[in-house]
């Protein structure tokens, strides 16, 4: 257990330098130059020598300690090209103009090099997507909710047929080509049986069918558990991919064949070799805690990898290897769950406000919610005519959804405090019997209305889990999403994306508006 404590220490020291270089004023130009900025990382006296072994021409390397503090920049680059990593924790692929695409809880944004933000327009016929990378032809590989992989053109259609992914819920990435390859979804477990061997990754032809199998997955003791063991985040260069296991304290370099380079270790104290079913409260769990949650490729050539520090969520990891030999060169403290980071050709990270990001949208460019004419819990009906006008709040909820249970009554909290005539809040419900939703309700004694959706709301609305959240502007349409609950980080974002929008329309108007507030 010595190894696991060791890593204390340096986090520590860690945030006591980094708290005093940010303490140190960032001194501006004039006009749109950049500002004076501070170093880029500190060294760190307490490193210690990476400990190596080399087995079957696989080299292993563990660091407990990265020679170098990552000082992460919090102020935004004004004209030095960037490369957004993650958006809101989420792994952004890059394109072969410099730029990036993403999702963000259903759609899909291109960010150029200045941070400038589009919301591309995608035809999938309702279909949720979880992932998106680079295809040829200037198209794009998508992944919807319902696992399927689809291929679409340079206007956002699909082409060709849809084909149903091999491990049920996967995300996909690209190499610089626009091959893809598919990867188990860290985010949506399946539980189901795995005998033998199974492959890690899939590289896929341009028809979407499987071309090779990459590399070997992990196959646990509990056999159920094969999908949470090999899922992970994954980047691709021209010949070597680089894989993040979800749940172990590991970063992978492998070539395209599958064959593996190197794998390095850091020293996480919350990671297991291998997840287990236990009976808690009777009650079957399963034994892990998330280690990393996100890697990128950086224009300065080095590998970026985004994890949680520890057995709290509370904060974030970044570290950047050498992707020649896993060498970790940096590591850093990030005061946020789930970050919003690019980084320059020189290996500045910045620690971006995604909010300002993503009201940069131009409302033009946002997607309509479908239409909704839904019956009441408590008498009545709801239909999209009657919010017309309105910002508008919607939640999907179920009484069988843990975290629903969580969330609610903060939610509830956030509906009363927003107190403006042009702010609606509904919830819509997922139960197929109406006794578990009015006992859910009867805990909190909430008075907001509660559509019934009688099961019928996820083939329609197509999202991925359960608390699913909306913020809807005047005209209809899709100002944000929110999958899963955060806690309050997340609900202070929905307020202020909220404020900002209510504060855009009273200043604007009802019309529609091309540029950002």
């Amino acid at each position: 257990m010595a190894g696991r404590s060791s890593t204390r220490p340096a986090i520590v020291v860690f945030v006591t330098a980094a708290l005093a270089v940010g303490l140190v004023a960032v001194v501006f130009s004039r006009g749109a130059r950049e500002p004076v900025r501070g170093p880029i990382a500190l060294p760190n006296p307490d490193a210690a020598a990476p400990v190596e072994s080399i087995a079957g021409g696989v080299r292993y390397v563990s660091t407990m300690a990265a020679p170098e503090y990552l000082v992460v920049d919090t102020v935004r680059p004004v004209r030095e090209p960037v490369r957004l990593l993650f958006l809101q924790g989420q792994v952004a692929q890059p394109t072969p103009d410099g730029g990036v695409v993403t999702t963000e809880a259903g759609g899909v944004l291109y960010v150029d090099t200045k941070l400038r933000i589009h919301r591309i327009p995608i035809h999938v016929e309702g279909r949720e997507i979880v992932s998106v990378a680079p295809a040829p032809d200037n198209g794009l590989w998508a992944v919807s909710g319902e696992g399927e992989l689809l291929r679409l053109n340079g206007q956002g259609e699909m082409i060709g047929n849809t084909r149903q992914t091999t491990f049920v819920f996967s995300y996909v990435a690209s190499d610089p080509r626009g091959t893809a390859y598919l990867f188990r979804s860290p985010t949506q477990p399946a539980f189901r049986p795995v005998f033998g061997s199974t492959p890690l990754l899939l590289r896929m032809d341009e028809q979407g069918e499987v071309d090779a199998v990459v590399g070997n997955g992990v196959v646990p003791a509990d056999f159920m558990l094969a999908h949470l063991a090999s899922s992970g985040r994954v980047a691709i260069a021209d010949s070597v991919i680089f894989f993040a296991p979800f749940i172990r304290d590991e970063v992978i370099a492998l070539t395209t064949d599958g064959d593996t380079l190197w794998v390095a270790k850091r020293g996480l104290p919350q990671a297991v070799k291998e997840a287990r079913f236990e009976v808690v409260d009777m009650q079957p769990m399963v034994d892990y805690a998330p280690v990393n949650t996100g890697i990128a490729l950086g224009p300065d050539g080095r590998l970026y990898v985004l994890s949680v520090p520890g057995f709290s969520t509370a904060t974030s990891r970044i570290d950047v290897f050498d992707t020649e030999n896993g060498d970790l060169l940096r590591s850093g403290i990030v005061d946020a769950p789930l970050p919003t980071l690019a980084a320059d050709k020189d290996g500045r990270v910045y620690l971006l406000n995604e909010l300002e990001l993503l009201t940069g949208v131009p409302p033009r460019e946002r997607a309509l919610f479908s239409p909704f004419d839904l019956e009441l819990l408590n008498g009545g009906r709801v239909t999209s005519a009657d919010v017309e006008g309105k910002v508008v709040l919607i939640n999907f909820w179920a009484s069988w959804c843990a975290p629903c249970r969580e969330e609610m009554p903060s939610l509830d909290t956030l509906r009363q405090s927003i107190s403006h005539e042009d702010f609606v809040f509904l919830t819509f419900n997922e139960d197929v019997r109406l006794s578990p939703a009015k006992k859910f309700l009867e805990q909190f004694g909430s008075d907001f209305p509660v559509a019934l959706g009688h099961g019928d709301l996820r083939r329609q609305y197509h999202y991925v889990g359960l608390p699913f959240t909306v913020l809807l502007d005047r005209q209809g349409r899709v100002v944000s999403r929110w999958i899963g609950y955060a806690g309050a980080e997340q609900l202070q974002g929905i307020r202020s994306i909220v404020t900002a929008e209510l504060n855009r329309i009273e200043s604007m108007g009802p019309m529609d508006h091309a540029g950002s507030h």
